[in-house]
């Protein structure tokens, strides 16, 4: 993914991190690309699906819910 900011290309990143989901606190491994010039933070659709794919996981999980599929 190319940066907003510098058109440069970016490096996707992962870091530890809390999503809140449903009022409740989930630990994910949260996924984004990094513009090192600017030092902001970037997603597209398929990172915030998969850092939101996480907690709703872990949710269904917690209280013993079926997944979906």
């Amino acid at each position: 993914m190319k940066s907003p900011i510098t058109g440069k290309e970016m490096k996707k990143m992962v870091k530890e991190d809390v999503l809140v989901f449903r009022k409740e606190e989930f630990p994910i491994l949260y996924h984004y690309y990094l513009c090192e010039d600017s030092g902001e933070e970037f997603t597209d659709g398929a990172l915030d699906t998969l850092n939101v794919m996480q907690a709703y996981n872990q949710y269904h999980t917690r209280y013993n819910l079926s997944l979906p599929g």
